[in-house]
């Protein structure tokens, strides 16, 4: 197979990814090629490796060994959890092979291009990027579980039943890990506030 180029979503202008076509998410039945699993959860893949602590610079090495996997296993899917799930579970491997040879932290970087829908004035950046900062200092504290429950559920906006998939728990404990998560996150926020207050 030839070397996966890393998306142009990366660099890409804001508008251009806004414009590229867009497949039904999760709809497995219309899944019918690589490419087409590669154009529909790119982005995904992206942002889920950067908050499982990948370096910015280590994301197009990541984003090519997790797609390379999905190209190699796809055939295999089996349709028994959603593709979104599956994928995260292959980037939490990924993420941990990176974080094994490389230990830095994500605190500091540039928050991702996606997350600005225009060229941002200074005020709009500086606060995105404390919001940034904030949430990878959180995510540094956890660890591998609660990290991974943080991003499906809080991040990513998944479901309880696909965060349990990811992470292997049930519903239940999805549910109150989650609950837990957020009062410790907000928490967190308000110390973060009262330290930039004094």
């Amino acid at each position: 197979m030839p070397r996966l180029e890393p998306s142009p979503e990366a660099d890409a202008p804001a508008q251009a990814r806004v414009d590229a076509p867009v497949i039904a998410a999760d709809s497995t039945d219309a899944l019918a090629s690589f490419e087409q699993v590669y154009a529909l959860y790119f982005r995904f893949s992206w942002r889920v490796l950067l908050h499982l602590g990948v370096p910015r610079e280590a994301l197009d090495d990541a984003a090519q060994e997790l797609w390379l996997v999905v190209h190699r296993r796809l055939e295999q899917f089996e349709q028994r959890s959603q593709l979104k799930t599956w994928l995260f579970g292959i980037a939490l491997n990924v993420a941990r092979n990176h974080r094994r040879s490389e230990l830095r932290r994500a605190r500091g970087q540039t928050p991702p291009a996606e997350l600005f829908p225009s060229v941002p004035d200074p005020e709009m950046l500086h606060t995105a990027q404390q919001a940034w900062d904030r949430v990878q200092t959180f995510l540094a504290t956890l660890d591998e579980q609660r990290r991974a429950i943080f991003i499906c559920s809080l991040l990513e906006q998944m479901s309880a039943a696909e965060t349990a998939e990811a992470t292997g728990l049930d519903v239940t404990a999805v549910y109150h890990r989650t609950r837990s998560l957020r009062a410790s996150f907000k928490s967190f926020l308000g110390k973060q506030e009262a330290k930039h207050d004094d």
